[in-house]
């Protein structure tokens, strides 16, 4: 699996670093928000493959490693919308492979 220039491997070591004991359904629900750039919770179990439950511990787990960020979206009250944080963004930007959606939610405050 790549994320522009980035080897799975890569991220994986980068993620440990910045999240002892993150699983890999962990790292697979951070590259699909790398991907993805701003995305909701049902959009990462699409891409994922995860049940709706498992994404929600995911993001929440990454969420508490302030590597995501959650908010609702101001186009539907109900909707949630899932993003990098200023400290997750510094894994894809580490490893020299920030793509252009990484760099244009870059401008979002955490």
């Amino acid at each position: 699996m790549n994320i522009g220039l980035m080897s799975y491997e890569r991220v994986t070591s980068e993620m440990r670093k910045a999240a002892p004991g993150i699983t890999a359904e962990q790292i697979q629900t951070f590259i699909a928000v790398v991907r993805s750039g701003r995305c909701s919770q049902t959009e990462i179990s699409k891409i994922t493959g995860f049940t709706r439950q498992a994404t929600s511990r995911h993001v929440a787990k990454l969420v508490r490693a302030g590597l995501l960020a959650q908010h609702a979206d101001p186009e539907s009250g109900r909707r949630r919308v899932v993003r990098l944080t200023a400290r997750g963004r510094l894994i894809p930007a580490t490893l020299g492979g920030l793509s252009g959606r990484v760099a244009r939610g870059s401008s979002t405050a955490s």
